[in-house]
């Protein structure tokens, strides 16, 4: 094989890996926020105020990430939480630092331990807001009105037959 075909080679392979590589979480894009949250054990909106490296957290060393609660909305209250990860990135790849950025997290309570979270789990505080503003009790809703339908009805059907006696006898 001459050296171009290699070196061809070698660009075609970096080119298909670097991108998933660069993303520094390789998430599942096909999956909704909604269907996220309707997952999650526990999901909030908040803002990074502190991160520690765990010691003797192995290989990838973890943090735990301290949150300011902005909006707790799934399994979690109180103002401040702590959630374990190895180092998380946002959608635009940036490693996640203390800011006033709010964030929103999906996360799962570890047995005897903090909430564990990954960056595929960081999404839009916007869209998990959303998520958990879903219209609930659809069907219950639609029994209502069936049920307030068919009062009226009734009601109608009522009020015409005593119109119709009426009339009929005078």
């Amino acid at each position: 094989m001459t050296l171009l075909r290699r070196l061809v080679l070698v660009c075609a392979a970096v080119a298909v890996v670097a991108p998933s590589a660069a993303l520094g979480a390789n998430c599942r894009l096909t999956e909704s926020v909604k269907d996220k949250y309707d997952a999650a054990k526990v999901a909030f909106v908040g803002r990074v105020v502190g991160v520690t490296r765990v010691p003797g957290g192995g290989q990838p060393p973890l943090f735990d990430y301290r949150f300011r609660i902005d909006h707790a909305l799934k399994g979690v209250s109180g103002t401040r939480v702590t959630v374990r990860a190895a180092q998380l990135v946002d959608i635009d790849n940036q490693v996640v630092k203390p800011s006033d950025v709010t964030i929103g997290v999906i996360a799962t309570p570890e047995k005897g331990g903090p909430l564990a979270t990954t960056s595929c789990a960081l999404v839009d505080p916007g869209s998990l807001m959303g998520a958990s503003d879903e219209p609930k009790g659809g069907p219950i809703k639609v029994v209502i009105g069936l049920v307030l339908l068919g009062l009226v009805v009734w009601y109608s059907l009522r009020r015409l037959k005593a119109r119709r006696e009426a009339e009929g006898l005078g």
